[in-house]
């Protein structure tokens, strides 16, 4: 998929077939008009915009956390009301989007998260203990750390951080500790042992290991969680997604 620019219009093709365009609004804002529903090319005009705007004010990129929590259900409207009753107890968000099912999870986004990434594993406790569901925490910190929490009724069952001392020193069964278990994912997923072993790598430095990114989408994959890699502010253009305001 290539994406190119003329003015504030961004236009997506694929061999020669327009699959959307974005365009710059009044006040900032972004318009979408997308020919089909795939959720990549919706994030591929976001992303163009993004950087479009910090090439132009010159920004200095900061590094950039994002994480998402992912509930084991098909009720997407059962999450939604989750959602509208715990996010302003965990903490003050001006928004939560709730994804459609897929892949037998929903997956719940808001903006507290991307920016205060140790927000995400207090609001998938919460949602988990609510619901008894099993719901798995993931996400990147600060461009760099790649980092999951398996929950189950509440419970931490399984925690996995790329860097386990990226935050500082840790005694040695503390950073033990922080590799994934994959006997355990697999039995709360399905997944296959063998698969999660061998994407599932920790290092001493994020220099070891493939870039975060990269990572998270080989972790997820494995897992079986899609839509990880999604910030909040692209979730809400997600097919079927559902957005919660609160007051």
């Amino acid at each position: 998929m290539n994406v190119t620019r003329d003015g504030d219009t961004f236009t997506a093709e694929e061999g020669g077939t327009v699959l959307g365009a974005a365009r710059l609004a009044p006040g900032g804002g972004v318009v979408l008009e997308l020919g089909e529903t795939r959720e990549g090319v919706a994030l591929a005009l976001l992303r163009a915009v993004n950087a479009a705007r910090a090439d132009a004010d010159e920004v200095e990129q900061r590094p950039v956390s994002h994480g998402s929590v992912h509930l084991q259900t098909d009720d997407q409207s059962a999450v939604v009301q989750l959602v509208s009753r715990l996010v302003p107890r965990v903490f003050r968000s001006s928004g939560t989007v709730v994804s459609a099912p897929r892949n037998g999870w929903v997956t719940v986004y808001d903006e507290v998260i991307d920016r205060e990434p140790h927000q995400l594993a207090r609001l998938g406790r919460e949602l988990s203990n609510a619901s008894g569901l099993v719901v798995f925490t993931i996400g990147i910190e600060k461009d760099k750390v790649v980092h999951y929490i398996a929950l189950e009724r509440g419970r931490t069952l399984d925690e996995y951080v790329s860097v386990p001392e990226f935050r500082g020193p840790l005694p040695p069964g503390d950073a033990i500790a922080l590799r994934a278990n994959p006997t355990v994912v697999a039995r709360l997923t399905g997944a296959q042992p063998g698969a999660i072993r061998s994407v599932a790598r920790t290092a001493a430095s994020p220099d070891d290991l493939p870039p975060a990114d990269l990572l998270l989408r080989e972790i997820s994959l494995a897992i079986g969680l899609e839509g990880t890699h999604v910030r909040f502010d692209e979730a809400r253009y997600l097919p079927g997604a559902l957005v919660v305001e609160h007051e």
